[in-house]
């Protein structure tokens, strides 16, 4: 998914790149090579994407604006879209949705094995149906070869814009200082 997203990340050198959540941000953090870049920190606050990427769109009005997000975290200030929407604030929010609380649920695993793993799970929402009901655009990606395509409706669309990619839950990587 990242390899896809990759080349419109880098396609401007002005983008703003917007990390936030556990494992599947990690991944973005880790594959997408971008000169301006916000992330959530090594803190674990979690949900304040949104609204940065409107406040980057204010700041940058001429930027291409992502957000890569995961399924958790969308649910903190998912109504932030309205309010992007309402002030005219495009950006691009790639959400990965594995219907898990993916980084406690490889907390439990690791710690307590597959028998101990309890309360991460989630539902597979259409959150692209409900960033449309707010007035936005929203895809639904099922498929790795439908995610450009998305990408390009996303940013032509001209509005707060959420791809709603379906993935699989695997660890975020390890990078280990040489």
């Amino acid at each position: 998914m990242f390899r896809a997203l990759r080349p419109y990340v880098e396609r401007d050198p002005n983008t703003v790149l917007i990390c936030d959540g556990g494992e599947f941000a990690q991944w973005g953090q880790s594959m997408l090579p971008v000169r301006r870049r916000i992330i959530n920190g090594v803190a674990g606050s979690i949900g304040g994407s949104l609204s940065f990427a409107g406040a980057a769109r204010l700041a940058e009005p001429n930027a291409p604006v992502f957000v890569v997000l995961g399924d958790g975290t969308i649910g903190f200030h998912l109504a932030e879209f309205e309010t992007a929407v309402r002030c005219r604030l495009p950006f691009v929010a790639v959400l990965g949705n594995d219907a898990l609380w993916n980084a406690e649920s490889q907390i439990q695993l690791r710690e307590y094995g597959v028998e101990r793993m309890h309360g991460c799970a989630l539902t597979p929402a259409r959150y692209d149906l409900a960033v449309a009901a707010l007035g936005g655009h929203g895809e639904l990606v099922e498929t790795p070869e439908d995610l450009p395509g998305a990408i390009e409706r996303s940013l032509a669309s001209g509005k707060p814009s959420c791809i709603n990619v379906m993935i699989e839950s695997i660890a975020a990587p390890v990078i280990r200082a040489g």
